[in-house]
């Protein structure tokens, strides 16, 4: 998408000033945009998915499961019926994942009820770090989740209305950060935040989802609360704007590399940092929503857009190498435990921030040690097929990416496509791990020395989205 920078800044942009603003561009929509009538229907619906207190947390290596509840979980959907009959759902789960087996049961269920091709359903998970494990939980909870994310597509379909949809974007430059490249000013590759706005035939505002990449993991390990991290705020409070009966949601992008300003060796060992909590969760999820409402108003809508979708599944590669043996990992897995322990002997006079270092040292020569093991027990593995999905919803293309993959691979595929409106709709195929750019291999670190893809996978991944992309592009190019 073309990028606008626009200021965020509530000091320099007045309350009274934004409502004015968004009031004035909604009135200006119905005078010259809402004289022809709508040849679509849109339709919103969000239910709650929250676990019961009790439920294990994923997301990090918790010490205890759930004990309370921040704020509940949804699961929103977004409905589009083109003329032709095509009907496209987007929903977005506040989970951290979750496996292709329940993906697969969802989209039957909303098939079942409306009709809407299964492969033309995308499933996408905001990854937010607060949620509860699926796999660890009961089975009336793994029941709840599936019931309730059918049923938020289910009540989106039946309460569609002729309606208009645009899309448009901004950018959001100090949310997410770059963990990998925190000691050289952390700026995410891709600052591109998607918008959809939706409209019923009127003009009036029915819903808005915003998309950008970022880890929803304000909160570390410490937190035993159930929450939905910094987009529950950024929707709070965009509510709070546009009226509270307007349908908001957040989908997640290429989000591999992007947190919120930490690295992510020092989270996963719960190093003890200032922003690791709801307060600083509320400060970065506003920056979103003033991002987003400063560039609702400029974004117009139409009622005769083209939808259309195409999915198919593409072979991706996994590693058949390793830099280092089994054996070798041993010796430094062995070697890190040991100066740690030696460390931790020294705590009172070493400072925590060091000690720090050797539990991330003994952090790292695990995750090697597994992948190392992992590699050599399962010489040429068999490429794993994911199931990937385009959507076209008027001049903007919205395509879908497995696991965890890294920002710049999401750009690199919004600079060869031939929409300028690409947005990359992340952890949709029901994979997880980090799918790393190829370059990123010969750097190691925390996500490389886990993964089990290939580095191929990078290339995979952009060709097969460019395929598709083309599907439903009217160039052939």
């Amino acid at each position: 998408m073309s990028i606008h920078v626009k200021s965020k800044s509530s000091s320099r942009l007045g309350n009274g000033l934004l409502l004015f603003i968004l009031f004035t561009g909604i009135i200006l929509t119905c005078f010259t945009g809402c004289s022809e009538a709508p040849k679509i229907k849109v339709g919103v619906g969000e239910t709650i998915i929250t676990a019961p207190i009790g439920t294990p947390m994923s997301g990090y290596r918790r010490k205890g499961v759930s004990t309370g509840v921040h704020d509940d979980l949804f699961a929103r959907s977004l409905v589009i019926e083109g003329e032709d009959g095509t009907s496209v759902v987007m929903m977005t789960l506040a989970i951290i994942n979750l496996n292709y087996t329940y993906m697969d049961k969802i989209r039957a269920g909303i098939n079942e009820q409306t009709g809407i091709p299964v492969n033309n359903i995308i499933i996408s998970c905001t990854h937010t770090h607060s949620g509860p494990s699926v796999g660890g939980a009961s089975d009336e909870y793994k029941k709840l989740l599936v019931d309730n994310s059918i049923k938020s597509a289910v009540d989106a379909w039946n309460s569609r209305v002729p309606g208009r949809i645009g899309t448009g974007s901004t950018v959001e430059l100090d949310l997410a950060k770059n963990d990998r490249r925190m000691q050289y000013g952390g700026l995410t590759p891709d600052p591109e935040v998607g918008i959809i706005k939706v409209e019923d035939k009127k003009g009036k505002l029915i819903g808005v989802a915003f998309n950008y990449g970022c880890h929803p993991s304000t909160l570390d390990l410490h937190n035993l609360e159930f929450t939905e991290d910094w987009p529950y705020y950024s929707i709070k409070l965009i509510k709070e704007y546009v009226g509270e009966d307007v349908w908001v949601a957040y989908y997640q992008s290429a989000q591999g590399d992007a947190k919120v300003g930490y690295t992510a060796e020092l989270s996963a060992v719960g190093a003890e940092m200032g922003i690791r909590n709801f307060w600083y969760a509320e400060y970065k999820g506003n920056m979103m929503t003033w991002s987003v409402l400063e560039a609702l108003e400029g974004i117009s809508t139409s009622g005769n857009p083209v939808i259309k979708a195409t999915s198919d599944n593409f072979d991706f590669p996994l590693r058949e190498s390793y830099p280092i043996s089994a054996k070798e990992a041993e010796r430094r897995d062995k070697t890190a435990k040991e100066k740690l322990a030696e460390m931790e002997k020294k705590a009172d006079t070493i400072g925590k921030r060091v000690l720090d270092k050797y539990r991330v040292d003994v952090f790292l020569s695990g995750l090697t040690l597994g992948c190392a093991r992992w590699v050599e027990k399962n010489p040429n593995p068999k490429p794993i097929p994911m199931f990937l999905q385009a959507a076209r919803i008027g001049d903007a293309v919205f395509v879908t990416f497995p696991a965890e993959v890294f920002t710049e691979i999401g750009l690199k595929v919004k600079k060869q496509s031939p929409f300028e409106k690409t947005c990359i709709l992340g952890l949709t195929s029901g994979h997880g791990g980090y799918m790393p750019t190829a370059d990123e291999y010969l750097e190691g670190g925390y996500a490389v020395v886990m993964t089990r893809y290939s580095p191929k996978c990078e290339q995979v991944l952009i060709d097969s989205s460019l395929e598709l992309i083309r599907h439903i592009a009217d160039v052939d190019k």
